[in-house]
């Protein structure tokens, strides 16, 4: 094993934002990805993956993703939808829909749909309701419960908590004793990392938790 004893240091505010930006998103890594799927307060569905994603609380249950402004200081349609809503249903990401996911990130106009864009099938939930993704084996049916602006313009996130009201596993998971999880090679999830890379979750190795004898 290789030793670093010796660093060099850099101080964010003295590059640009977006330098410590590629930065970060390579340092922090493999990050699990939301495939988040919203509805404007006209009709419209949003679906758009967000790698900024993870669980913050556990009982009740809260999953915290982050939102960045667009480039030009806007509000992405995915925020304003939560925020006009409050709901959102968040789906896993699967190596095998990965290329949809990604298309699902273009920056089309807000009355324009994503899963049209992407060939993803929604399926309809009632009314005023996010639709669950077809592409995602688990969908996390989510109601807002606050956002908090981290700072103004562009590269500044909006962090966004969500509490986990349903969980739905598809069918095809129905084999599985979900009280003790589910199997990665089920998931087959993918993560993000930094640039244009991707990794599959397949390559995985079990490692027991470490404990102290009392």
């Amino acid at each position: 094993m290789t030793l670093h004893t010796e660093f060099f240091d850099i101080h964010p505010r003295n590059h640009s934002w977006v330098d410590i930006y590629h930065l970060m998103n390579s340092i922090v890594q493999p990050r699990p990805i939301a495939w988040i799927s919203s509805v404007s307060d006209t009709g419209t569905f949003n679906l758009a993956p967000f790698s900024y994603f993870n669980i913050c609380s556990m009982n009740p249950p809260i999953i915290s993703n982050s939102i960045f402004y667009n480039r030009d200081g806007s509000e992405k349609d995915t925020l304003k939808n939560i925020k006009a809503t409050g709901k959102y249903v968040v789906g896993t990401v699967s190596f095998l829909a990965a290329e949809k996911a990604n298309l699902s990130s273009a920056p089309y106009d807000s009355g324009v749909s994503e899963f049209d864009e992407a060939k993803v099938r929604p399926i309809l939930r009632g009314p005023g309701e996010p639709p669950f993704i077809s592409e995602s084996p688990v969908q996390l049916v989510c109601e807002l419960n606050q956002t908090i602006l981290l700072g103004q313009g562009a590269g500044v996130g909006t962090l966004v908590l969500g509490n986990v009201k349903q969980i739905h596993l598809s069918t095809q998971l129905k084999d599985i004793e979900w009280q003790k999880g589910i199997l990665p090679e089920r998931m087959g999830n993918v993560g993000r990392m930094g640039a244009d890379f991707y990794a599959k979750t397949s390559d995985v190795f079990r490692m027991p938790r470490a404990t102290v004898n009392k």
